[in-house]
């Protein structure tokens, strides 16, 4: 067992979510704001960041990170707020399903520019400010999907997972040699029991399907969330490149 005594714990440290007016990004700036940390919360709904920050006292910024300049002063904002950042987790992203062959190309706009452009956005912010931290952490939540495909609608939200794990892999390698102080770690939920799974798949049978089975088997984000809150308390010397983690019933 690790001694609590050389553990990076929670409380003092400075934690920014992106993503965070729902899901698994509004449980884990509830479960880090209860566990000490300072927390500041970015996501594009506002009324639903706003009803965040009000229940667990997080500094809030919205913003659209499909913006660089809206990315970069919501996490300025943040970190000015909370006096630096020692962590990063991003959870921000849409799902939308559809067949390739359907060409709904506004969905390919959106997706891509949420989660893959969302995420060198928010990075690329908050880089600065984890290299001043004593211990960084950078947490890029992807999926599952970024290494397989299972269904034809599922091929573009794949493919922009699959960029987020390239991602991670690509800031672990530049950090690596420029700041060592930083971790970065790649999370890959597999079925979550949260509000936009099922929602954005384009076929109505199909939605109702996937509707009923996250409500039957999804992965609770509480859960998801306390074991990145774990990957946050770690010992500075170690690092956990990736976890992926997967409800019983659908290895």
């Amino acid at each position: 067992m690790v001694d609590e005594a050389t553990t990076t714990a929670l409380p003092g440290r400075r934690v920014l979510v992106a993503g965070a007016s729902t899901g698994l990004g509004a449980a884990l700036v509830a479960i880090c704001a209860g566990a000490g940390a300072a927390v500041g919360a970015i996501a594009r709904m506002s009324e639903a960041l706003e009803d965040v920050a009000r229940s667990t006292g997080a500094v809030a910024a919205p913003a659209d990170l499909r913006d660089p300049v809206a990315a970069a002063d919501a996490v300025a904002r943040v970190a000015g707020a909370l006096g630096g950042l020692d962590a990063l987790v991003i959870t921000a992203g849409v799902m939308l399903h559809s067949p390739i062959g359907d060409g709904r190309t506004e969905d390919w706009d959106e997706i891509y520019g949420a989660n893959v452009l969302g995420t060198l956005h928010v990075a690329h912010a908050a880089l600065s400010h984890l290299r001043e931290a004593q211990c960084g952490d950078l947490m890029v939540v992807s999926s599952t999907s970024a290494d397989r495909v299972t269904a034809a609608d599922y091929g573009v939200y794949a493919s922009t997972k699959a960029a987020q794990s390239r991602i991670a892999d690509a800031l672990r390698v530049e950090l690596a040699a420029s700041a060592p102080n930083v971790r970065v770690t790649l999370v890959k939920p597999g079925f979550m029991n949260t509000p936009g799974l099922g929602k954005g798949t384009r076929n109505p049978e199909v939605r109702e399907r996937i509707v009923a089975l996250k409500e039957q088997i999804g992965l609770p984000p509480e859960v998801v969330a306390a074991e990145i809150r774990h990957l946050l308390e770690l010992p500075p010397e170690v690092t956990v490149p990736e976890v992926t983690i997967l409800p019983t019933a659908r290895p």
